[in-house]
């Protein structure tokens, strides 16, 4: 995807933006993109020794600030805490990625309510609870700032022996549209991604991983992603959709 003649308006330098699951894959793509910004960047995941080590070589490679904060999402003290870290450290969040995400399958019938409430707290109540922390702890008060949702193409389809995946990716649209009504009228812009498969170390590990299959390239989407924050306040894009060719 080549968005470099598509006007983009808004200088993020010396900006900060919170993004859950940095550690790898999409997430860590998208701190780069930033980071090639200028924005700083707080990186969040359960990975914490991972996270260092990468929030550590973009602050060195790029030339920003960075933080890494281990955290659990779907945890509400833990995110009401690394939000407030946040704050102290920077006083504002202007950007907020709510990337983090777990998939597991098995069919309906041999689905266990440990699986069904470990895919939703991450992939539904982590995108809640990060969300209202960042707009109670500031970005209200500032009357500025973006939100950007991951959800996936599983959002928009059922797909076999992932009902649960699908139901929380199919939730993060609704939350999503929702919450952009909420703040209609202020500044703050929101915007669903749903990507297609993208080669990412959860694809690596998933049960499609050797199939002769077509994906994206994470790098790709993060630029989609830069490319929807740095519209302009006026300039809403609610969804924005991504799919390899052969994906469609």
């Amino acid at each position: 995807m080549n968005l470099d003649k598509l006007p983009m308006n808004i200088e993020l330098s010396a900006r900060v933006a919170l993004i859950t699951g940095a550690a790898r894959g999409l997430g860590l793509a998208v701190v780069e993109e930033l980071a090639r910004e200028g924005v700083n960047i707080c990186g969040v995941d359960i990975r914490s020794q991972l996270l260092q080590s990468e929030m550590n070589r973009v602050s060195r490679e790029y030339g920003i600030q960075t933080l890494a904060i281990e955290a659990n999402v779907g945890i509400e003290r833990q995110v009401e805490r690394l939000v407030d870290q946040v704050f102290a450290h920077w006083g504002r969040i202007d950007i907020l990625i709510n990337n983090a995400g777990i998939r597991r399958i098995a069919p309906v019938q041999e689905m266990t309510i440990q699986m069904w409430d470990d895919i939703h707290a991450t992939n539904s109540k982590g995108h809640f609870l990060c969300t209202r922390a960042v707009l109670r702890q500031g970005m209200l008060k500032q009357n500025e700032g973006v939100i950007i949702f991951v959800s996936s193409g599983s959002g928009k389809r059922g797909e076999k022996n992932a009902a649960a995946y699908c139901a929380s990716k199919w939730g993060n649209m609704g939350f999503a549209e929702s919450v952009a009504r909420d703040l209609k009228e202020t500044k703050i812009r929101v915007t669903t991604v749903t990507p297609g498969m993208i080669w990412t170390p959860m694809a690596e590990e998933s049960e499609v991983a050797r199939l002769d299959l077509e994906w994206l390239d994470p790098g790709e989407v993060a630029g989609a992603i830069l490319f929807c924050i740095k519209q302009d306040a006026d300039t809403i894009i609610p969804e924005l959709r991504i799919h390899h060719r052969a994906q469609i």
